[in-house]
């Protein structure tokens, strides 16, 4: 009896080590810096919003103080790809009805987070996370558009990576920075006779967060005809997420 025993002993022993380096191997096989942008149905970021435009007609600066919200709201089929809906909301302070603005669509592929706005798309991310990471963000957007022809040959880089972040509002521990875009030329207009332009872009995650932070500035100053500033400057803010 004990001769037929132990044979079958081994054999469960077996299967239980195989079931074990199998369920080993699948865990190591998946990128824990996905949850830099953690694509759950029901996630929210709200963020402070502070926008500032420049208005080359007149010579006018406008500031404007809003509130910010992307909820990923649904699953849906996307150029054929599965996507999420991501919708946005804005409202102009705090406590006001939200009032929906926008719908942001992101697709997870091989070649990174595609992110649809505004007839634009963008590769968000690439993965994995690591810093000096650099990739052309903007390469599918249509930038023989004159409206779109700033965003050419952006290289976005990763820094920071695993380090904390504070976005002048609230404090997080674990991020990692993305630099789309920094350039400026005679800014901020050391010769007033000379064309100048600044663009800077940039945004931080928090892991399990998402969008912490982001900073969009693209002004121009034209020399031979306004010679104003214009174009605009947007802050975002995270304070409440889920």
């Amino acid at each position: 009896m004990t001769k037929k025993i132990l044979p079958f002993l081994l054999l469960v022993a077996m299967c239980f080590v195989a079931l074990f380096s199998c369920k080993k191997s699948s865990k190591s096989t998946v990128d824990a810096t996905l949850n830099y942008f953690p694509l759950t149905l029901g996630k929210y970021v709200t963020y402070a919003v502070d926008s500032v435009y420049y208005i080359d007609t007149s010579c006018e600066r406008y500031e404007i103080k809003s509130q910010m919200k992307y909820s990923i709201t649904d699953t849906i089929t996307y150029n054929k790809k599965p996507s999420y809906m991501m919708d946005v909301f804005s409202r102009p302070y705090d406590g006001a009805d939200w009032k929906h603005i926008n719908v942001i669509i992101i697709t997870p592929s091989p070649e990174g987070l595609l992110y649809f706005q505004d007839n634009c798309k963008y590769i968000k991310m690439v993965f994995p996370v690591a810093n000096g990471v650099s990739w052309f963000g903007n390469k599918y957007v249509q930038v023989q558009a004159p409206l779109y022809s700033y965003l050419d040959g952006w290289q976005y880089a990763y820094s920071n990576y695993h380090l904390s972040y504070n976005n002048g509002l609230v404090n997080f521990d674990n991020t990692v920075t993305v630099v789309e875009n920094s350039q400026n030329i005679n800014y901020p207009n050391v010769d007033s006779a000379v064309n100048a332009v600044s663009t800077y872009a940039k945004e931080v995650y928090a892991w399990n967060v998402g969008m912490i932070y982001k900073e969009w500035t693209h002004t121009t100053y034209k020399a031979d005809t306004s010679k104003c500033l214009k174009g605009y400057r947007v802050v975002m803010r995270a304070i409440d997420y889920n």
